[in-house]
């Protein structure tokens, strides 16, 4: 599988992937909107297939909750031609889900467990399912980079060596999820969904 040493060097656009009634950016970049209603139908997966399948000029993903998990999944399973403009992904809370989001993460946790083809972080508050976030990070082969302003919160990492060129070009991006890193826990947006990792 290619990973950070195979990433297009040229500087990579990013695009919003979101769920369909996840909150949404005010920003002008592209995104895809997963429908993740009927998971079974496959047609999130097309949509993913469609948005950047046919891309020639290198992206950098960058999901947030569900999305997350639907985008490893069709990562991991498609074609290396269809991941091949992929540079790299940011992943924020990819363990967080609506109420109404269940039954997609009961079967996300049957999904594939493989290292994802390509560079990715995954970005997580220190203080909630950390230990599951750092599972998941652990077996899509990402860096997992704490989020949060809390002064007392430990410093969680399932890497110990300093990032790489292709990771902080990753980090670069973190700015777009402000309205998710300055929102207080008590108003976050869903809940962590506990229990085995999904791959």
């Amino acid at each position: 599988m290619p990973h950070a040493a195979d990433a297009p060097t040229d500087p990579a656009e990013p695009i919003i992937v979101i769920a369909r009634g996840d909150p949404g950016w005010d920003t002008p970049l592209p995104r895809i909107t997963l429908d993740l209603s009927k998971f079974p139908s496959g047609r999130w997966a097309l949509q993913l297939d469609k948005g950047l399948a046919q891309r020639e000029a290198p992206v950098v993903i960058v999901a947030h909750g569900l999305a997350c998990r639907a985008v490893a999944w069709w990562a991991q399973l498609s074609p290396r031609s269809y991941v091949r403009a992929v540079s790299g992904a940011l992943f924020h809370a990819p363990l967080q889900a609506r109420d109404e989001q269940h039954a997609v993460v009961a079967a996300l946790r049957s999904g594939p467990c493989y290292r994802l083809p390509f560079a990715s972080i995954v970005l997580g508050d220190a203080w909630h399912a950390v230990e599951e976030t750092l599972a998941l990070a652990d077996r899509w082969g990402s860096r997992f980079v704490a989020t949060g302003s809390h002064e007392a919160a430990p410093s969680p990492s399932n890497r110990h060596a300093p990032l790489g060129p292709v990771e902080r070009a990753l980090l670069a991006h973190i700015g777009l999820f402000d309205p998710f890193l300055t929102t207080p826990p008590s108003r976050a947006v869903g809940t962590p969904v506990t229990g085995a990792p999904p791959g």
